[in-house]
């Protein structure tokens, strides 16, 4: 109630032109010599940094005209940068061919989201980056500021992000399905292989397992469809390594065990607004609660599964439900705005 209050205060800022709406794609060098990818939706606002999860990409937040978090906060003013982490969607390949597998988590944030907010101060001269991340992108914000710091961060919202652990969540069955089709032995485990698969058998997949990702009673069957076609991509041996040693220790650590980032995210002055949900087959909420409370300045907790959302949301819908754009996005909108 405190969250909408606050929320319900706030003046938005006025809504972009369409012509703002025009996307342009870039690849870049990291420190480390990785390379990423970043997608621009112009706008004259404050510019925001969209993350995508685990064997996601940037199209999470782009499917299409009517599910597409970063063309309605482009229209709504926000200069909207998303970004491709090494190894996913359009930075799957480097200079050489394709990246060699061999990071973990920790890369990610000290690197990838490094290097894409340098790239976007300096393109837009802006002092701060608004940060938006969904599940393990969250996570890859938060080592971020804490490895980095929070001075050219402005505002973060994460959608389904966890920063507390347990081997009887939900996602320790993600990880270990991961291992097991090929993330111990493999350098890659062909995610979007099995989208494809799953959209094309539909129903018949076993078990309906897919549906643990999301709540079909929050999409048009065509919605469905694209989002198992579109959005996954390969997931790093070392990468699903990481995610079990934190599942096994029960902490959301460093690959090497040295920070204890749920910690030191208590010394973090950064306002963070986490939303989860009841619904969620794989971050419970309270993962996610435990994400907001674990920050040393302003932060909030929305759960997507009470009043205000028609249906509960499932871990892929925070951005891709039919009706994100009225019941999560604004929430995101202002909670940036209010900076």
């Amino acid at each position: 109630m405190v969250l909408m209050l606050l929320l319900g205060c706030w003046d938005p800022m006025p809504a972009a032109p369409d012509s703002y709406f025009t996307s342009t794609s870039s690849r870049l060098k990291t420190a480390d010599g990785a390379t990423i990818a970043l997608h621009h939706h112009p706008a004259p606002g404050p510019p925001v940094l969209l993350v995508h999860g685990i064997s996601s990409n940037h199209h999470y937040f782009d499917l299409d005209g009517s599910h597409n978090l970063a063309s309605w906060l482009a229209r709504r003013g926000h200069d909207v940068w998303m970004l491709d982490l090494r190894g996913h969607g359009d930075a799957v390949y480097g200079d050489h061919g394709r990246q060699i597998a061999g990071w973990t988590i920790d890369d990610y944030g000290l690197y990838d989201v490094d290097a894409a907010i340098q790239q976007i101060r300096s393109v837009t001269g802006a002092e701060r980056v608004d940060y938006v991340g969904h599940s393990m992108g969250g996570m890859v914000g938060a080592i971020y500021a804490v490895r980095h710091g929070v001075d050219r961060l402005g505002a973060m919202v994460v959608l389904g992000s966890p920063a507390s652990f347990s081997r009887s969540d939900p996602l320790a069955g993600v990880v270990e399905l991961g291992m097991a089709v090929g993330g111990a032995s493999l350098l890659w485990v062909e995610s979007p292989a099995f989208g494809a698969i799953a959209a094309d058998l539909k129903g018949a997949v076993p078990l309906h397992l897919q549906e643990k990702l999301y709540n079909p009673a929050n999409y048009e069957p065509a919605t469905i469809d694209a989002m198992l076609r579109t959005i996954a991509s390969p997931l790093a041996r070392k990468e699903m390594q990481h995610f079990g040693r934190m599942l096994k220790d029960e902490a959301f650590e460093s690959w090497d065990r040295a920070i204890d980032y749920r910690t030191a995210l208590g010394s973090i002055d950064l306002p963070v607004l986490a939303i989860g949900s009841s619904h969620d087959e794989v971050v419970p909420a309270a993962s996610v609660r435990a994400f907001a409370d674990a920050v040393g300045g302003k932060h909030a907790f929305f759960l997507a599964s009470d009043g205000g959302v028609e249906h509960g949301y499932g871990h892929l819908d925070y951005a891709l439900a039919e009706n994100a754009p009225t019941e999560i996005f604004p929430m995101i909108d202002r909670w940036l705005g209010e900076r």
